[in-house]
């Protein structure tokens, strides 16, 4: 019985410990269609400090960071940030591209 309950209180703490950061939606069509360059602009000046806002997270270190780590060795705290900066890292490129194709 107390390997069952050591077991579960690890996974507890394993889901507690896993930092969650947001995500960024692609660019939609309608987005696409309806954004001009002041949008563009305003939406990329969003998803810049969206990315700097985890990259300075990630670097810092604190409670949630010692205990992913001691349960899982940090792999899921990485695999979410890694997650969080792709989505936003897409939209980026997106609102590049966009910028482009609307000769901002």
């Amino acid at each position: 019985m107390r390997p069952i309950i050591v077991f579960c209180t690890c996974l507890i703490l394993a889901g507690c410990a896993t930092q969650r950061f947001g995500r960024q939606t692609p660019l939609s069509e309608t987005e696409k269609t309806a954004f001009d360059c002041r949008d563009i602009k305003i939406e990329t000046a969003k998803t810049e400090e969206f990315l700097a806002d985890i990259r300075k997270t990630r670097k810092d270190t604190n409670g949630a960071h010692v205990v992913g780590f001691l349960i899982d060795f940090g792999i899921g705290n990485t695999w979410e940030g890694d997650e969080a900066e792709a989505t936003g890292e897409a939209r980026l490129e997106a609102l590049k591209d966009l910028g482009r194709q609307k000769a901002c």
